[in-house]
C-alpha cells in the first residue's frame, strides 16, 4: 500500500478535528498548540477519546482541552519517573563500584573473568574505551593527562560514562556470584529480577528522554519478572499485562526507591498529579480500588 495522505496546515487539522465532533472553543489557541507540539504527537493523546469507527470521529462532549491537559499530564508525569529513575541509575551505579572495586580491584569490568557474557563484555568495553580515547567529561580528560600508562579509566570514572542501559546489561552479563547476588540482596530481590527490572527501565527512561507518550503506552519490549515467591512478589493486586502498563513501571520504580530510600515521595508525587489532571487511572492500568490496592500502598 503506497502512503498518500497529504501535508496539512495546523489550520486544516483543526478544522479536520471540528469535523470530527471535537468541541474546541478557542481555536487560534488549538492551531498554536497543533504548530508548536506537532499533529501527529497530539493524536497519541485524543486516541482513547474517539469512537471505533474508522473515521477517527470523537466522543460527543470531547473536546481540545482534554487532550492538551492529558499532554500536560504525560509530560509532568515523565519529569516525576525521570527523576526518580535518575537515582535508581546512580545507585545501582555507586554498588557496581563498591561491591566489585574493593573486592577486584578498580579495573574489574576489564577481567572477563567476571562476565558470563563476553559479548556485552566486549560490547561495554568498547564504550569505555571510545568515551576514553575521545573523553569529552573533565574528569577523563585530567586522569588521562596525569596516568599517561593507563589505557583505561578506572571503575568509578568508567561507569559514568556508561547510560542505564549498558549499566542494566553489564549487571547482566556478570556472573551470578557473590557480587552480583549481593547488589541484587541491596534491592531485596533475586539477581534475576532486578536485571529483568533494570533492563526494562532503561527502555522507559528512553521513552522520557525522548519526550516521547508514557501515560498510557503499552511498554512490551523487555518485559520485567514479577516475582512469583512469597518473599519477593508484589502484595497489591495486578493483573496477566501488569507488566506492560504505567501501573507496574510505577510499581517496580517504587519498589526499587524503597529498598535504599524507604521516605522517598515518588508515589505520592505521582498520586497528586493524577489528582491534580483527574484522569482516568484504568487507561493507565491501574485496578479500579487503586488506592486501597496498588503496589506502592501495600508493601
Amino acid at each position: 500500500m503506497k502512503y498518500i495522505k497529504h501535508p496539512q496546515t495546523p489550520e486544516q487539522h483543526c478544522t479536520i478535528l471540528k469535523q470530527r465532533g471535537l468541541i474546541i472553543d478557542d481555536a487560534a489557541r488549538a492551531v498554536k498548540y497543533i504548530g508548536v507540539v506537532g499533529y501527529f504527537r497530539l493524536t497519541g493523546y485524543m486516541f482513547h477519546l474517539q469512537s471505533d469507527d474508522g473515521r477517527h470521529t470523537f466522543i460527543e462532549g470531547s473536546k481540545f482541552e482534554d487532550i492538551i491537559r492529558l499532554y500536560q499530564f504525560d509530560k509532568r508525569l515523565r519529569l516525576i519517573i525521570s527523576e526518580y529513575l535518575e537515582r535508581i541509575e546512580i545507585y545501582l551505579r555507586a554498588k557496581l563500584t563498591d561491591k566489585y572495586s574493593v573486592q577486584h580491584g578498580f579495573y574489574w569490568f576489564n577481567d572477563i573473568n567476571h562476565f558470563e557474557d563476553r559479548e556485552i563484555f566486549d560490547a561495554i568495553k568498547r564504550e569505555i574505551q571510545i568515551a576514553y580515547d575521545q573523553p569529552r567529561e573533565l574528569f577523563l580528560k585530567r586522569f588521562k593527562t596525569k596516568y599517561t600508562s593507563e589505557i583505561l579509566p578506572p571503575s568509578n570514572m568508567a561507569l559514568e560514562v556508561l547510560s542505564l542501559g549498558k549499566l542494566a546489561r553489564l549487571y547482566k552479563a556478570l556472573k551470578n556470584v557473590d557480587g552480583k547476588a549481593n547488589i541484587a540482596a541491596e534491592f531485596h530481590l533475586p539477581p534475576n529480577v532486578v536485571t529483568s527490572w533494570f533492563i526494562y527501565l532503561a527502555n522507559v527512561r528512553n521513552i522520557c528522554a525522548h519526550h516521547s507518550r508514557l501515560w498510557n503506552k503499552r511498554v512490551t519490549a523487555d518485559r520485567p519478572i514479577f516475582p512469583s515467591r512469597d518473599k519477593y512478589k508484589f502484595k497489591g493486586e495486578n493483573f496477566t499485562d501488569s507488566n506492560t502498563t504505567l501501573y507496574g513501571i510505577i510499581s517496580i520504580v517504587d519498589r526499587l526507591l524503597f529498598s535504599f530510600n524507604p521516605h522517598n515521595s515518588f508515589a505520592k508525587k505521582v498520586e497528586l498529579l493524577i489528582g491534580e489532571f483527574s484522569v482516568d487511572c484504568s487507561l493507565m492500568g491501574f485496578p479500579d480500588n487503586w488506592k486501597e490496592t496498588a503496589n506502592w500502598r501495600m508493601r
